[in-house]
């Protein structure tokens, strides 16, 4: 993984494209533990999140997040709370860059949910 390697954070608002690492820092900090799992609709795709943000009532549910992980795959998920990472990892289930393409896909689906 290199430190260009980008990847996505959604919020319950906003879609940015960021580098993995800043995704790491921004989603977990401080607090952690990290959770990830799988969007089986896209081979490699994997979600990243706070495990302390799940179920916490103080933290706003993500629903633009939880709907665009469910649009790629994951079931359904009250627990989506806080900021989202999203990142496509090689089959050692190391991160690597996501394409444009993937970026415009992931994009797309949040601007759809959002009626853009």
């Amino acid at each position: 993984m290199s430190d260009s390697t980008m990847g996505m954070t959604i919020s319950a608002h906003t879609v940015r494209h960021i580098p993995y690492w800043a995704i790491v820092d921004r989603v977990v900090g401080d607090a952690g533990p990290m959770g990830t799992k799988a969007l089986p609709k896209v081979p490699g795709l994997r979600l990243l999140f706070d495990e302390s943000d799940a179920g916490n009532p103080r933290e706003e549910v993500n629903d633009l997040g939880r709907r665009v992980a469910e649009e790629l795959g994951l079931p359904y998920s009250a627990e989506l709370r806080g900021l989202l990472g999203f990142y496509l990892a090689d089959a050692e289930g190391q991160p690597v860059d996501m394409p444009q393409h993937l970026r415009d896909r992931i994009q797309g689906i949040a601007d759809s949910i959002r009626g853009r």
